[in-house]
């Protein structure tokens, strides 16, 4: 009889190790998906993705999520992006190929302000963003929240009343300047840039498109900071996490428009103050 214990036992272990690998497996896959699923409703939704991601890496999960899982997370938001606006961005490439041709002079324009409004944010992030990282913390997260939540609803009252322009080049630089204020977690650098570029007189649509276009050019940078960091440790998981990014960023981006055309950004900005408030409650 005992040696019939030996391999019972045995058979025992080995499928308590399979099941437990089986957790510690799809639990690397729900981790991959929800850092995707934040990453692609809250980067664009002016809700601040990197407020959302501290607060669940911390709260939640009590820990940062690993740095490939982040960069593929970008990755996907990057595409969405280039899908959404697709037809501007091939056009915007045209007019550097074809710069003597006319038919693109409000592209190379358009080159022109975008980078007047990166300007800020990348002086903001050279001097500003290591010394940032170092003070992030529930409590700053949630002040921001609340802080973001008043833009996006005094931004929108205010908007109503501005008469419509072209983006020139000191709106570029007033945007760019609210885009540099969302380095803070927190703040959102959609909902910061969009409510900037309306009071400063675009028209929905166009402060829409403005404000992507640019963060287009801010995730390239933020993607090439976390590139030069080296990272190792890319697998299928990544892909998971890039390709939920993707959808939901696309489909964040639709029920963004909306609201802008509509006029309720405000709904975002109590979103984020009652966020706040939690957050600093929590931490009382």
């Amino acid at each position: 009889m005992s040696g019939l214990a030996y391999p019972v036992h045995a058979k025992n272990i080995n499928g308590f190790t399979d099941y437990l690998l089986f957790v510690i497996k799809y639990y690397y896959m729900l981790e991959s998906i929800i850092l995707g699923l934040l990453q692609g409703i809250t980067e664009f939704l002016p809700v601040s993705s990197s407020g959302h991601l501290l607060y669940a890496g911390t709260v939640f999960m009590h820990q940062s999520y690993n740095l490939p899982l982040v960069i593929s997370a970008h990755v996907g938001t990057m595409l969405a992006l280039l899908i959404f606006f697709r037809r501007r961005i091939k056009r915007m490439v045209l007019a550097v190929l074809q710069f003597k041709n006319n038919e693109y002079s409000y592209e190379w324009k358009l080159w022109y302000y975008l980078i007047v409004a990166s300007i800020p944010a990348a002086l903001a992030g050279l001097f500003l963003e290591s010394r940032i990282e170092k003070i992030s913390g529930i409590y700053l997260l949630g002040f921001c929240w609340i802080i973001n939540g008043l833009i996006l609803i005094i931004g929108e009252i205010m908007s109503r009343q501005r008469k419509e322009s072209p983006v020139n080049v000191f709106s570029s630089l007033i945007i760019g300047i609210f885009q540099a204020i969302a380095i803070l977690p927190g703040i959102s650098r959609s909902g910061s840039t969009i409510t900037a570029a309306r009071n400063t007189g675009l028209n929905s649509e166009a402060a829409f498109e403005f404000s992507f276009l640019l963060g287009i050019i801010a995730i390239s940078g933020g993607f090439l900071l976390e590139i030069v960091k080296k990272p190792s440790g890319f697998t299928h998981l990544c892909l998971v996490s890039g390709i939920t990014a993707m959808i939901f960023g696309y489909f964040s981006l639709i029920v963004l428009l909306k609201a802008i055309r509509s006029n309720k950004m405000k709904l975002f900005g109590i979103y984020t103050i009652i966020s706040g408030i939690v957050a600093i409650l929590k931490q009382i």
